[in-house]
């Protein structure tokens, strides 16, 4: 089955994928549910948390897929084209790892803020646009993400720099050199 069948969507359009973590955001809800009307020809597959979905899934349309939760990431992942998230780490090394450039919202209350040095690390390398939670607007949100979803030039570049920065070979290098000290 495609990435677009699993989630009833068109596999020859622009997909943008919303999510804030397991637990959704509801900053990024709001954001989104205050633009999804205003992206064009733009399909969303939205998570929205299973504490929120009660909330948002009223947005469920033909080219806007409401979910509680994502099991299956992979699909999600193959067929977005765009990201809007959080930055925790595991999310910024699933989108390096799998080539996905994305809209960053960085959690303010993250330890160490650590979502927002995620974030512009990505953004620094050119593969992530970082918007403050406190600055986020639906109509200047989906304005940006509609322009870099219509310029091809722009969504590749992003992907392949995203897709340099990750490292999928990450545990057989941990493994290889604990082994390395181990056995020394």
């Amino acid at each position: 089955m495609t990435s677009a069948k699993t989630f009833n969507l068109n596999a020859d359009k622009k997909t943008l994928l919303v999510f804030g973590g397991s637990q959704g955001s509801e900053a990024l809800n709001q954001c989104t549910a205050g633009m999804v009307h205003n992206l064009d020809d733009t399909q969303v597959l939205w998570q929205t948390g299973s504490g929120n979905f009660k909330k948002y899934d009223n947005y469920e349309s033909n080219t806007v897929r409401v979910l509680p939760y994502i099991d299956d990431m992979q699909s999600a992942y193959a067929l977005a084209d765009l990201s809007f998230s959080r930055a925790g780490a595991l999310t910024i090394a699933e989108l390096a790892a799998c080539g996905l450039p994305g809209v960053l919202v960085p959690l303010p209350s993250a330890a160490a803020d650590h979502q927002t040095h995620n974030a512009r690390s990505m953004a620094a390398a050119g593969a992530a646009e970082m918007i403050p939670e406190k600055e986020l607007d639906p109509a200047k949100t989906a304005g940006r993400i509609l322009s870099m979803l219509n310029d091809e030039n722009t969504l590749f570049h992003m992907a392949h720099k995203s897709k340099n920065l990750g490292k999928p070979q990450a545990a057989k290098v941990i493994v290889d050199l604990i082994l390395e000290k181990v056995i020394a």
